[in-house]
């Protein structure tokens, strides 16, 4: 792909966003009213929200059809109705009139982080290894459809039974840009990191507004926001270094701190196991390098805009207003919230959370008020989600035996079957100071900030403090829980100095955002979600997630203040010092992206373009070529069949079910055991991975057999593709069916289904029509 083709494809999907966002700004200029930038900071995850919802919703309960036209329709319908609004009153004019520095600052830093991560991803674009073809499958599915919930790629006949609707919007960006999957792939992610980066610095600059910061102190929170968000790591990277710098410089991207810094910890003694078992500790930095389109990335920029319009209520709520005022943001952050269950269900309790909180942040104010505004926000999420929630089955819940007075009590049974307990070690001292440890020194300045500042006769009781620091140290000691030191002690001193209103103004939201971060710490560190694993690992992936752009927003607006109240409460030394600290953490922390990055594009070697599939061609050429003619001529309602795949597999360099991860068109059955986490909670579907699988072996095996013609029948095959993995199989261990002997292929022309591809080791057989 050349330089040119790749420039034209960015700058043509990354105008087609700008248009879609701005036509439905208005919704989010209103939503939007109590941040100072009007969510101008938002408008890209926001408005793309907004403008693949109001068709998304209608057409998952059936009432609209997800075509194009539709699409644009409704589109221009609220951007005429808005526009129409916005002009009539001037709003919009008196806005820019104030505001217009800030909203250039953001319209070229954003793209600017769009141009910088498309630059980076095309010196190694491949969607390939890992989940990328999973990631890719579900995308392609999305640009292909024409209802929703879209066709699982890999389930041919049954919907996608995953969180799909960040695949879906960036489906509609790829339809409205005419961007092939393997290029929208790529461009999907710049558009997340440029619309996280920005989001998040936005959200920092408003709260920093929001408590009356100077100019001086807006711009540092916008900047230190992406500097937390994407421009660190964790502290992994330079404790190995200071160990062993020549190996750790010399490692490749999956022995050393590339991959490394995303397992730090590792839990041991979990019954049942004698294995060690690491969880995943991902942050958006390791995200964006290792290039995953998975659904906690894809909701990143909605998550934080979530946090943004929390902000916004607090300063609603601040004004005294009444419901009936704010009825659009406080439904616009419901509404949100909701979304969030659809894109990546982990967010949605967390964001909503955040919301309530931020709505009972205002003091003295009627209770009743309170109780109106969070049921308004929980009814507009209910609302939101609800298509979604009627169809999706989540695949948790653990099948072991319960006591019977547990069994016999519904409510309980499923707590008990869904939700599990860790009765094994807890995180190590060591591991969490790695992961957390540079926003745990921001977060314990920020207290000490809090401290100095109270009088003397507002302060706790030195002595009762010390008890219960002592007694926490003692129980955790006991228990082997350090988390309940490091994360318990300041998150109830920041929960009791929010009731108590010790934090000042421009602390407030930050305090309450690194108290639930505390809380969702310990929280993961009792409980875990049961599911097809056996243990915490996705539980503290999801969470950690979160938790670190919690706590990015938190510091990026704490960070500002405290240095300055400090120098105020204790003098310039101790002020020097606490931003020395956390100075000399952000650098070691800021090694990871750089290292990680250059490790992952070998050195930046060799700039490819932005096409995830342009690989597919330089591997087997004629593959390429059968893949781009089913893209062309596959119609609505076709199914795909080729040979079913081992997750993660790999075969003479493709992944395995490359057609379907290509093309979006069903296969019958592909990754077998994603397919079993996704069918878990649907017994007689998880029994039909295995028969699907004999199916399709019976069918390349003896084609003209009355079982093969039955199953090609049942699952309404379209296409037979016979390739170089149904023909040699593969070399990975992966003996789910291929190869299939070379006498049984050629029994295929013997269905009656001609023969409308073929090159080199490829053909394509079609159904008669």
């Amino acid at each position: 792909m050349t330089v040119g083709q790749s420039v034209a494809d960015a700058l043509r999907w990354y105008l087609v966003l700008t248009v879609v966002a701005a036509a439905v700004y208005p919704v989010v200029f209103y939503a939007a009213r109590g941040l100072s930038d009007r969510g101008w900071s938002l408008a890209r995850p926001l408005g793309l929200l907004i403008a693949v919802g109001i068709t998304w919703w209608p057409a998952a309960v059936g009432v609209l059809p997800f075509t194009n036209v539709v699409i644009v329709l409704a589109i221009a319908v609220v951007a005429v109705a808005g526009w129409a609004h916005l002009l009539v009153r001037r709003s919009l004019a008196r806005f820019l009139a104030e505001r217009w520095r800030w909203v250039l600052v953001v319209e070229v830093a954003s793209l600017a982080f769009f141009l910088g991560y498309v630059i980076f991803r095309g010196f190694n674009p491949a969607v390939a290894y890992t989940e990328k073809p999973m990631d890719l499958a579900f995308l392609s599915s999305a640009i292909r459809t024409r209802a929703v919930p879209p066709p699982d790629p890999w389930f041919a006949g049954q919907p996608i039974n995953y969180y799909y609707l960040g695949y879906l919007m960036m489906g509609v960006l790829a339809r409205l840009s005419g961007t092939t999957p393997g290029v929208a792939f790529n461009l999907s992610l710049a558009t997340l990191f440029a619309s996280a980066t920005v989001a998040v610095g936005g959200v920092a600059a408003n709260i920093s507004r929001l408590a009356g910061g100077g100019r001086a102190r807006t711009l540092a929170a916008a900047a230190l926001g992406p500097l937390f968000l994407v421009g660190v790591g964790n502290l992994k990277t330079p404790w190995v270094l200071l160990h062993n710098p020549q190996g750790t410089l010399a490692a490749s991207w999956w022995e050393g701190v590339g991959w490394g810094a995303s397992r730090v910890i590792v839990d041991t003694g979990i019954p049942g196991s004698s294995a060690s078992h690491p969880t995943i500790n991902e942050f958006p930095a390791f995200s964006f390098v290792l290039g995953d389109l998975h659904p906690h990335v894809l909701a990143l920029p909605i998550f934080i805009s979530a946090i943004g319009l929390a902000v916004g209520l607090v300063a609603l709520c601040q004004s005294g207003r009444r419901l009936r005022e704010d009825a659009l943001p406080l439904a616009a952050a419901g509404a949100v919230g909701g979304a969030l269950y659809v894109i990546n269900s982990w967010d949605m309790p967390t964001a909503l959370v955040i919301a309530a909180g931020a709505i009972l942040l205002t003091p003295h104010t009627a209770w009743r008020a309170n109780v109106e505004r969070i049921a308004l926000l929980a009814a507009s999420a209910i609302i939101a989600a609800l298509p979604f929630a009627l169809r999706y089955v989540p695949s948790v819940g653990s099948n072991a035996a319960l006591p019977a007075p547990i069994q016999s009590l519904p409510i309980l049974a499923t707590v008990a079957r869904t939700i599990g307990v860790v009765v094994w070690a807890k995180s190590a001292l060591g591991p969490l100071l790695e992961v957390h440890g540079l926003f745990l020194a921001i977060m314990l300045v920020a207290i000490g900030a809090v401290w100095a500042a109270l009088p003397s006769c507002r302060r706790p009781n030195v002595i009762a403090a010390m008890a219960i620091s002592g007694g926490t140290l003692l129980v955790a000691d006991l228990l082997g829980f350090p988390a309940l030191v490091l994360f318990g002690l300041p998150g109830v001193f920041l929960a009791v100095a929010l009731t108590r209103d010790w934090l000042p103004e421009p602390l407030r939201f930050p305090g309450w955002l690194f108290a639930l971060g505390c809380l969702l710490v310990l929280v993961v560190e009792v409980f875990y979600l049961q599911d097809a694993f056996g243990d915490r690992m996705n539980t503290v992936f999801k969470v950690y997630f979160q938790v670190w752009s919690i706590f990015s927003v938190a510091s990026a607006a704490a960070l500002p203040v405290v240095l300055p109240a400090l120098a105020r409460r204790l003098g310039t030394p101790a002020a020097w010092a606490s931003g020395a600290l956390v100075g000399v953490l952000v650098l070691g922390a800021a090694l990871y992206p750089p290292l990680s990055a250059f490790r992952w594009d070998n050195g930046f070697a060799s700039w490819q373009g932005i096409d995830g599939l342009s690989y597919v061609a330089t591997v087997d050429s004629a593959e390429a070529a059968g893949i781009a003619w089913l893209s062309a001529h596959a119609g609505p309602g076709s199914v795909v069949l080729e040979a079913p795949g081992c997750s993660y597999g790999i075969a003479d360099g493709l992944p395995q079910d490359r057609v379907s991860m290509a093309t979006g068109i069903p296969t019958v059955i592909g990754w077998n055991f994603h397919e079993y986490q996704w069918r878990d909670g649907t017994p007689s579907q998880l029994q039909e991975i295995r028969q699907r699988e004999q199916a399709v072996n019976q069918i390349y095996r003896d084609p003209t057999s009355p079982a093969a013609r039955q199953a090609l029948s049942r699952y309404h095959v379209t296409y037979i593709y016979v390739g170089s993995q149904e023909e040699r199989g593969s070399s990975a261990g992966c003996t789910v069916g291929p190869p299939y002997p070379a006498a049984s292929l050629a029994q295929i022309p013997h269905l009656g289904w001609p023969v409308v591809f073929r090159q080199g080791d490829v053909t394509i057989y079609q159904r008669p029509s």
